[in-house]
């Protein structure tokens, strides 16, 4: 079974017609995107949804007429708020599923999505999570900010308020348990420890 994996396209819809034009063409039976899907442009509480709405609604009209799968959640830089907008977008369609926290069975794998990250300096928090119970926070680049329907709430005590909630240790745990783990794909937003991965380098000149 052939898989395409993308991640962080952010609303660049060139990317997206790229990325069904290489299923496509690849013969893939799924896309999987790993999240951050959403255009980061002007009133993202506006400007999301219009992208859900406007373009990721009727794209995932092609991949159905296409027979490809597009299994998907929205990222860290994607509101919260939009969650439900994008639940459904996603039931429209069979082909279209909406992965976070949640267990797809296709073929022979079982996939499994999260998309709840460690905590990071940067102010929305909508999906940040303590790593483990005793997570030293970083230095913030000012205060936290949740999404609501009215805009952004502004979170006086953010280490406070993150205590309130799971760890994403106990988020992992709480994950759909699969029949048999050699035959799993995990798709997780946040880049695993000590891998290497979304790690910025300085290149020479």
């Amino acid at each position: 079974m052939k898989i395409v994996y993308v991640t962080d396209i952010h609303g660049d819809t060139a990317k997206y017609r790229r990325l069904l034009d290489v299923a496509r063409a690849a013969g893939a039976k799924a896309v999987v995107n790993g999240g951050d899907m959403l255009t980061l442009e002007d009133n993202l509480h506006r400007t999301q949804r219009e992208f859900i709405e406007g373009f990721l609604a009727p794209y995932f009209a092609e991949y159905e007429e296409a027979g490809i799968y597009h299994l998907g959640y929205l990222g860290n830089d994607d509101l919260k708020i939009h969650d439900a907008c994008f639940e459904k977008a996603c039931s429209k369609h069979r082909h279209a599923v909406n992965l976070a926290q949640r267990k797809y069975a296709l073929g022979a794998f079982e996939f499994i999505g999260m998309n709840w990250v460690g905590d990071y300096p940067f102010q929305l928090k909508d999906r940040c999570r303590k790593d483990l119970a005793d997570y030293v926070f970083q230095m913030q680049l000012g205060p936290g900010l949740l999404s609501t329907e009215k805009g952004f709430e502004e979170l006086s005590d953010w280490p406070a308020y993150a205590a309130t909630l799971p760890t994403i240790e106990q988020e992992l745990a709480a994950l759909p348990k699969p029949k048999n783990a050699t035959k799993t794909v995990y798709v997780i937003h946040m880049p695993p420890v000590r891998m290497g991965l979304d790690v910025g380098s300085k290149l020479n000149p």
